[in-house]
């Protein structure tokens, strides 16, 4: 009996929950030609959502391209990363290699291709780019996207490109942004999809005055999946393979992951491997919970165990007794911890985008089985068993 669920990957079809309104939504605002930035915690599903969005988007004849930036770690890279996608996009819609190959010269100046069909007999394929040696990056970038445009104009249509993990542009070079936004704004044809997991870094290039992408974009905050279509997702998931769970529990596994979808996966899955029966039990549900906590142990330590001592006492501080607005003197003193200390920890673990201020100015940790995961630690003397 195959596992129902998936998680830590993007999904799609009958594993992808809900969020029919953020697929109207976005695929409204692209093929109307209006950018996005699509933000919210980490594995909140962006990059399955805008997975789904594009069929909606292919089915209205619109081209769609899909660059993911978290494996490049070069100026070149990125350039290439573009490349690849722009020449797919015209090879999808002209669903033909030879076609693409004779007429790319007409669209791409600078910018030569080769194909290179994958050694496992499904006809897939990779775009290699050739960059012009002579030119500069920048020449090479604007090659990409001009004749990704100059297509478009001719065969009277549009595109949407997604450009996956976008912050990374700066980490490679700080230069890239303000020469993307010069690119981009250009394109008067191609609409963009900017999205990221780190959240704060995202979030500040464009609602920045000072800088380049400042406003040029809709903000779009992906928010957690509502609680009743989480609920109806996960009884159909087990149903499918003859094992029945009760409303009631069913909704305090959506409660317990609060609408996230990639733990409500990653928790069914974790259920699913201590399946005895046919029926879901309270208590399977919460050995679930354990599972889940001490598989992610690897992850999590990486990041607790790797920040600087007063940050990682001010998580165990959220943790323990968050969402926190004032912290007690009570609960400084026992780190011998002062008010600079405590706003300097603060504002860095707020740009790693592992707290946040929410409502009624409280601080707490955005990943919630982080701070379970930091309370059990503690509870259990550091060590986490099932």
């Amino acid at each position: 009996m195959a596992n129902p669920f998936r998680f830590g990957q993007v999904v799609s079809g009958e594993l992808f929950c809900d969020r029919k309104s953020e697929i109207k939504q976005i695929t409204q605002d692209l093929s109307g030609g209006q950018s996005i930035v699509l933000f919210s915690p980490r594995r909140y599903g962006k990059t399955s959502l805008l997975k789904a969005v594009s069929k909606e988007l292919k089915s209205k004849r619109i081209l769609y391209g899909h660059v993911d930036f978290f494996a490049c770690n070069s100026t070149e890279k990125v350039v290439q990363a573009v490349s690849s996608a722009a020449a797919k996009a015209i090879i999808n819609d002209l669903k033909s290699i030879e076609k693409f190959i004779k007429k790319s010269a007409q669209f791409f100046t600078r910018t030569r291709f080769a194909i290179r069909f994958e050694p496992n007999g499904t006809g897939s394929f990779t775009v290699l780019p050739e960059l012009s040696p002579q030119a500069t990056s920048v020449d090479n970038l604007s090659d990409a996207l001009v004749g990704l445009n100059s297509y478009l104009r001719k065969s009277k249509k549009r595109a949407v490109v997604v450009l996956d993990e976008f912050q990374q542009i700066l980490r490679v070079n700080s230069n890239l942004e303000a020469e993307f936004r010069t690119i981009i704004q250009q394109q008067d044809r191609i609409a963009f999809a900017f999205l990221g997991s780190r959240m704060h870094l995202l979030q500040d290039i464009f609602i920045n005055e000072k800088r380049p992408f400042y406003h040029s974009a809709k903000l779009i905050e992906l928010g957690p999946i509502a609680q009743h279509e989480l609920t109806k997702f996960i009884k159909t998931r087990f149903k499918k393979i003859g094992v029945s769970i009760s409303e009631e529990l069913a909704l305090r596994i959506a409660n317990k992951v609060e609408g996230h979808p990639d733990y409500a996966q990653r928790l069914c899955s974790h259920i699913f491997d201590s399946l005895e029966s046919n029926t879901v039990s309270e208590e399977l549900v919460e050995a679930g919970v354990l599972r889940m906590l001490v598989s992610l142990t690897p992850s999590l330590s990486g990041i607790f165990e790797e920040l600087p001592i007063r940050e990682s006492q001010v998580m165990t501080l959220l943790a323990e007794h968050g969402p926190i607005a004032k912290f007690s003197s009570k609960m400084l003193y026992k780190y011998d911890m002062g008010m600079p200390s405590l706003h300097k920890a603060l504002s860095s673990l707020i740009r790693k985008d592992l707290i946040i201020k929410g409502q009624a100015k409280k601080y707490f940790i955005i990943d919630k089985f982080l701070a379970e995961w930091i309370r059990e630690v503690l509870k259990n003397g550091g060590e986490l068993k099932y």
